[in-house]
């Protein structure tokens, strides 16, 4: 007969395996969490850890239960804590694959967000009865999950800071005692050809891309890669339209992505003083964008095209309204 002696030991160290096995599976870190509530299981995660401002991430909550049990998944609101909702699915009552005893209720999410650091998703409620002829329901809570939300500019090339060569190295003569004025005639003959090669390295070596030449080749990129029918037309979109962005922020020295829409307007008015058609140009752009990320929007390959060939011509004017201001300063 086993005593009590014997069995508490044993309980206690089921509980602390337990209750290491919950911390482990909540650790912010990670990008899911499990927790169990009597004979039901809920389990949080996200496609990713790391994204890019309206980069869409994909929340799934999946409930694990017997047979028999009512589950209410919770109804999401438009905002969940910092992100935006843009789609959801919601499957309930269906068999497991793991046990036939077992049911499963799932709920995905798209979320976006246009802020940027470390974000949380927050904790969601989820009510069960095990009874089915409970008139009571109990609680199970998901754990947060902790996103990293960075800036289109992040990890990018800045085509505005470049290398320069390195000095040139002086190099100590060695004197003799006989024929000095060979050693000096060689060594001013040396320094002055290292002059001269350097004064040509500088002379004809390129400083790298400008801000437009750099934007050009990005929408040509992705024009490109608008060819392949797989391509996502809206995702394409938004990128084309963060290229726009940065190109602007690059070439004017206006902030962009911190920015609204009209806010991004307004300074091409006033500070930047663009014309009429490339200010018609950004705010078609960034409309559109608007739409597709806060309300679902959608654009057909045609209206793409017409975005490119926006983009391009916006680039361009700026490049010569740049060139007008630098002509009257001089």
């Amino acid at each position: 007969m086993i005593t009590k002696r014997l069995i508490a030991p044993f309980a206690l160290m089921a509980v602390l395996v337990s209750a290491t096995t919950l911390v482990a599976s909540t650790d912010p870190g990670l990008d899911s969490s499990v927790v169990k509530e009597g004979p039901v299981t809920l389990r949080a995660s996200v496609n990713k850890q790391v994204a890019q401002v309206a980069d869409p991430v994909q929340y799934v909550l999946e409930v694990l239960a017997p047979r028999k049990t009512r589950v209410e998944l919770p109804k999401l609101p438009e905002k969940l804590g910092d992100f935006d909702i843009s789609d959801t699915e919601m499957l309930r009552d269906i068999p497991s694959a793991e046990n036939p005893d077992q049911r499963q209720w799932i709920l995905r999410a798209t979320l976006e967000t246009i802020k940027t650091g470390s974000l949380d998703i927050p904790s969601l409620d989820v009510h069960f009865a095990v009874d089915e002829n409970s008139t009571t329901f109990e609680t199970v809570r998901s754990e947060p999950l902790q996103i990293q939300i960075t800036s289109v500019l992040e990890d990018r090339a800045d085509p505005t800071k470049f290398r320069d060569i390195k000095d040139a190295v002086d190099v100590a003569v060695p004197e003799e005692s006989s024929r000095a004025w060979v050693a000096w005639t060689l060594g001013g003959t040396g320094a002055a050809a290292v002059i001269a090669l350097a004064t040509v390295l500088l002379a004809s070596r390129k400083r790298g891309p400008t801000p437009a030449a750099w934007a050009l080749d990005e929408i040509n990129d992705l024009r490109q890669l608008l060819s392949d029918d797989s391509a996502d037309v809206e995702l394409t979109y938004n990128e084309l339209v963060d290229v726009v962005r940065e190109f602007f922020e690059l070439q004017c020295n206006v902030p962009t992505l911190t920015r609204t829409s009209p806010e991004v307007l307004a300074e091409a008015a006033e500070r930047v003083r663009l014309g009429e058609a490339p200010r018609q140009r950004l705010s078609s752009l960034m409309s559109v964008a608007d739409e597709i990320k806060f309300a679902c929007y959608g654009v057909d390959k045609q209206q793409m095209e017409q975005a490119f060939d926006d983009a391009r011509d916006f680039v361009l004017e700026c490049e010569q309204h740049r060139e007008a201001l630098e002509r009257e300063s001089a």
